[in-house]
């Protein structure tokens, strides 16, 4: 990919004495020696630069020859920048400078002659890594070199991509994340990831930088906290293609699974190389793009909080940490579904709810037999986890009640007892002490409700309105309501028999 290069602004100002030495002191340098503004090479590198060089030396000849510069400087090239920049050691004076601001920062310098604006600034900005190598730009394109710029180096490699052992070192210290054999990860991702290419729960930006057989990876999280790798390292390189050198590319757990379109991955690439979007800009942008592309698609799918389980059900299940009745639920409806889920931050019902309309009164009529009662429940003005709660309770009362004895008819003591016991048994201890109050208005029948209290341990609240007789009777009576309580389908009929006896009662119970 061409790499872009960002705009600039200029402005004029009166220049600071410090800068104005800065510039002069420069432009001395470059009296002595031009080449100073060119990187160095091979013989076989440096062929591209002889008539670039050839053309310095020519205005270094006149460095002493004020008007013969002053016509050099309306040249519009490096050389044009050289000799209206070598007026500045002969003067030694700029008592105003010119100003153009980059995406780098602002630079100032001398405007000398009709020269390029940017091979002035790289002319008198030399020893900038990043300044000089805008003054060879159209020559390193036309021509298809790779230079490497960097405090101490400034190299041309040729038509061939071979960054320098120091040059790589000095990208690895501006990256300020920790480098173990060539793989520069932040510490939520462990090299051999990056290495393997794997994909962790966390997005994260993998940066190949083949010739340097460097990698670099840093999470969404510290993504936050830089701003764009890609500018921070090809900022000191110049070439006309980056996409040649580094392989870029966002891990996802969705992206595994989605089918981006060479445009769609070019126009997010471009974004990001030309400075539009930041790493952490590029990494949810990328995740965004992934989980469109997987929607829009029609294999199964399930990701939850950006760990994809492919089509693992129970795996996601397990994830989402659903109660009993809500996992088989679960599991009923997933088997299901043919359609790519992508969810985060979600509960087991929220997943229900997506769902119920299309499969709920299924799933219902699967553990109920009793159409009439699956349909009641799937019209209830209520979640779907509380539905299914409801209907499990429901099963679970009549596969209790199915296997108790069945009484067409029973004395009124031993109805009352039945109904506690039966009620206790379905729906629990809260509606079983309603029926409690239900109990006959005789001694008898108020002394067996009081032993039913003492079962439950609530009796001590209520103990007041009871009679002395009745509270000792109840306490009598209470091991066998206790026993009513607990007692297995076939032990009930006998336990009750005990209880209508020992209330001293002589009827028999129908078998």
């Amino acid at each position: 990919m061409a790499k872009k290069e960002r705009s600039a602004k200029g402005f004029a100002r009166s220049a600071p004495k410090s800068q104005e030495k800065y510039l002069i002191d420069n432009a001395k340098k470059l009296r002595d020696d031009p080449y100073l503004m060119l990187p160095t090479g091979t013989d076989d590198c440096m062929k591209y630069f002889q008539k670039l060089r050839r053309q310095l030396k020519k205005i270094q000849h006149f460095k002493d020859d004020e008007e013969k510069l002053e016509k050099l400087a309306n040249k519009k090239g490096l050389d044009g920048a050289l000799a209206g920049t070598l007026l500045l050691a002969i003067s030694e004076k700029a008592p105003f400078l010119a100003a153009l601001t980059f995406p780098t920062g602002e630079v100032t310098y001398a405007q000398r002659g009709k020269a390029d604006k940017e091979k002035l600034i790289a002319v008198q900005h030399f020893d900038d890594p990043v300044y000089r190598l805008r003054g060879i730009r159209d020559l390193v394109f036309k021509k298809k070199l790779h230079v490497y710029s960097w405090d101490n180096g400034y190299v041309c490699t040729g038509k061939e991509a071979r960054p320098p052992s120091e040059f790589i070192g000095f990208i690895t210290n501006k990256l300020s994340f920790p480098a173990t054999n060539h793989i520069i990860t932040c510490p939520h991702i462990p090299p051999k990831t990056a290495k393997d290419n794997e994909y962790l729960t966390l997005n994260y930006l993998r940066i190949e930088w083949k010739p340097a057989q460097t990698l670099i990876a840093l999470c969404e999280n510290c993504a936050k906290n830089t701003k764009n790798t890609m500018f921070t390292i090809s900022k000191y390189i110049l070439q006309r293609n980056l996409s040649e050198e580094f392989a870029i590319e966002v891990m996802t757990q969705v992206g595994k699974h989605s089918d981006l379109s060479a445009a769609q991955k070019t126009k997010l690439l471009q974004q990001y190389l030309s400075g539009e979007l930041t790493d952490s800009e590029f990494i949810k942008q990328a995740a965004k793009s992934h989980e469109a592309s997987v929607k829009a698609g029609e294999e199964k799918i399930l990701v939850l909080d950006g760990v994809s389980y492919g089509i693992d059900v129970n795996g996601f299940i397990n994830a989402l940490k659903p109660n009993p009745y809500e996992q088989e639920a679960l599991t009923f409806i997933l088997e299901k579904t043919t359609e790519p889920l992508i969810v985060s931050k979600v509960t087991p019902n929220k997943i229900l709810e997506r769902y119920w309309q299309q499969y709920g009164k299924e799933y219902l009529a699967s553990i109920i037999d009793d159409p009439s009662m699956a349909e009641s429940l799937f019209h209830l003005e209520d979640t779907p986890s509380n539905i299914i709660t409801h209907a499990f309770e429901y099963k679970q009362r009549k596969s209790i009640l199915a296997t108790l004895p069945q009484y067409s008819s029973l004395p009124p003591l031993a109805s009352f007892a039945d109904c506690v016991a039966r009620t206790y048994k379905t729906f629990g201890e809260k509606n079983a002490l309603a029926e409690i109050k239900k109990h006959p208005d005789t001694p008898k029948g108020k002394s067996i409700a009081y032993a039913f209290l003492l079962a439950l341990g609530k009796a001590i609240d209520v103990k007041w309105q009871y009679s002395k007789e009745e509270i000792e009777y109840g306490e009598f009576l209470m091991p066998y309501t206790k026993k009513l309580l607990a007692a297995e389908s076939s032990e009930y009929h006998t336990a009750l028999q005990d209880l209508l006896n020992a209330s001293g009662s002589s009827e028999a119970l129908p078998a």
